[in-house]
């Protein structure tokens, strides 16, 4: 009988296991889609709700567990939403997730990432974004292959709207940052990712050109 338990635990163990990391994704994703909505209806940064805990409830396990997890929530939401530079949308590959502020391991966890030291969307020069390929289907820049010449990718930030045409797909090494460079003269964007998916050796470079703002 304990063998039969400890074989069910193992299985239920292994499911917890497989299932965490479509877990995880489907929770950022969710709370991505909350904070752009919210930020597409005022461009400005929002602040973490803060409540306050009642005196009553402090023994109630329920509540508290469920105060936890809004707590930790909010801490998310309010994170996102500090960093927050803009949106990106790639309909090609049903792409649309906020740009976050600086290449850090917590940015790129939960969504794409600009880089330092390079041009702003619309400016002239190369405005860089980078993201984590993760397995999870469509997830960050997982379907960033996908992309031929000729798709559009759209931005949009505080400042405006602007759209790209994509001009070509690039498989270069870690150490060719070149890629990150501007001619002086286009306003260019560069989405740069991982390449393959598994035991990544190369970068994967989508670059594209403003063809369109307001």
């Amino acid at each position: 009988m304990s063998r039969k338990i400890l074989s069910i635990l193992c299985i239920l163990l292994g499911l917890l296991i497989l299932l965490y990391p479509w877990g995880k994704d489907c929770y950022l994703n969710y709370q991505q889609q909350k904070i752009m909505r919210e930020w597409q209806k005022t461009f400005q940064q929002v602040a973490a709700e803060k409540k306050t805990s009642s005196d009553a409830f402090k023994n109630s396990r329920e509540l508290s567990k469920a105060r936890q997890r809004e707590a930790e929530e909010q801490a998310l939401r309010a994170y996102i939403a500090k960093h927050v530079e803009g949106v990106i949308t790639i309909d090609k590959i049903g792409l649309k997730q906020p740009i976050l502020k600086g290449v850090t391991a917590k940015n790129l966890e939960i969504s794409v990432a600009s880089l330092k030291n390079t041009a702003r969307a619309g400016e002239v020069g190369n405005y860089a974004l980078a993201g984590h390929r993760n397995y999870g289907y469509g997830r960050n820049f997982n379907r960033l292959d996908e992309l031929q010449a000729g798709d559009i990718i759209k931005v949009e930030n505080s400042r405006g709207q602007y759209r790209y045409e994509v001009k070509e797909k690039l498989y270069v090494s870690p150490e060719e940052v070149w890629v990150l460079q501007g001619n002086g003269q286009d306003r260019e964007i560069s989405l740069i990712t991982c390449h393959p998916v598994k035991n990544p050796t190369q970068r994967l470079i989508v670059k594209g050109k403003l063809i369109q703002d307001w």
